[in-house]
């Protein structure tokens, strides 16, 4: 039987991301410091106002998973990738781990997770299960 290691939420507006969301070619400070150039191009070929700060609520969520704060911890927000495998369907996701997330989870003796999406205009949200 799994257990339950940690489990983490994020709720996120989508406005608060129009004037970070970049314009291809170019990116912001933010977009540097919190995601990787994969999702970076994943995200401006899908529905960018959606999947920029769904891609912020998942990395925030495993944060919180970890019991962790990029503020007081080794762990960067490029740690964890949200990639979109459809455009059409931000259902169809990936994430991966890396760096320091990926050794907090190593350690945690976590074997998988399990995540769930939502999004509407007004809000995203992103939850993470570790699992044993």
């Amino acid at each position: 039987m799994k257990e339950v290691l940690g489990c983490g939420i994020d709720i996120e507006e989508p406005a608060r991301f129009r004037k970070k969301i970049p314009k291809p070619g170019h990116s912001t400070s933010f977009v540097r410091l919190v995601y990787t150039d994969s999702e970076i191009e994943h995200n401006l070929t899908s529905c960018p106002f959606l999947s920029f700060p769904l891609g912020f609520s998942c990395k925030e969520a495993f944060f919180k998973s970890f019991g962790l704060s990029w503020t007081n911890s080794s762990i960067s927000w490029k740690d964890i990738e949200l990639l979109f495998a459809d455009a059409d369907d931000l259902q169809k996701y990936e994430v991966r781990l890396s760096g320091y997330a990926k050794k907090i989870f190593r350690e945690k003796k976590c074997r998988s997770f399990e995540s769930f999406l939502e999004y509407s205009p007004d809000y995203v949200m992103f939850q993470v299960v570790l699992l044993s």
